[in-house]
């Protein structure tokens, strides 16, 4: 198995990727770090455990389309193939050949997840399909998106100025992780997006961003100083 691991900059100097909180983020790159020569990770929640990512950073890949979980809770890199070329007398077929067979290779060089076993050989059609440096860069992360399932949950709209975008489970979950601070955090993006015409693709991601940066202010109380929407248009998850 080859020991050395690459990352596309069309996938990770994305929008789509730099959205994301920087645990995530980083998650993603010790993913590809520790995938064998086909891009799938058997130990997941092992590698959370080394990072000390949670479980919400490896949900968001997976959300996102970044990564494809199977039954079996195995996954596989979405875009390993745009990230990795291994030549031939380095590689090493990955032993999880019954997650690999519902994997096929789109036209942009990504996995996809069908729902009956593909006869398509993923790993004959690199000399075919590779793509070269300069079109890496020129591909956009949203044509290599696999969505996870066919339909995307409802969301429902909250903050004082109705434009916060949430469906049932992340509200839920802020709940569980800002506790009497929810409210408070989902009106300030709100007044924020309102008064700036500035918006956000993951409004859930956003407000624990923010709430990772302000929770030890919030809980000092008045005495200390919150984050400014001004401070907050200085960090780069903005």
């Amino acid at each position: 198995m080859a020991e050395r691991r690459m990352l596309s900059k069309s996938v990770i100097q994305s929008d789509v990727f730099l959205e994301m909180p920087l645990s995530s983020q980083a998650l993603y790159m010790h993913l590809n770090v520790c995938a064998d020569d086909d891009g799938f990770v058997s130990n997941p929640k092992t590698i959370l455990r080394m990072t000390g990512a949670g479980e919400d950073d490896l949900k968001l890949l997976i959300a996102k389309g970044f990564v494809i979980v199977f039954k079996t809770g195995i996954i596989v890199i979405t875009h390993w193939k745009r990230n990795n070329y291994i030549q031939k007398d380095r590689y090493k077929e990955t032993i999880y050949k019954d997650e690999k067979a519902y994997l096929k290779i789109t036209n942009t060089n990504t996995y996809e997840k069908t729902e009956n076993i593909c006869i398509q050989n993923v790993s004959s059609l690199d000399t075919q399909i590779r793509l070269g440096k300069g079109r890496l860069d020129e591909v956009s992360i949203d044509e290599g998106r696999v969505e996870q399932g066919n339909h995307n949950p409802p969301s429902s709209f909250y903050g004082e100025y109705k434009n916060i975008s949430l469906t049932n489970e992340e509200y839920e979950k802020l709940k569980d992780k800002l506790q009497d601070h929810t409210e408070t955090m989902i009106d300030k993006l709100s007044t924020y997006i309102k008064s700036t015409g500035r918006n956000y693709k993951d409004h859930y991601a956003t407000l624990v961003h923010w709430y990772e940066q302000d929770k030890g202010k919030l809980k000092e109380g008045s005495k200390s100083k919150v984050y400014t929407f001004e401070d907050y248009d200085k960090g780069v998850h903005l």
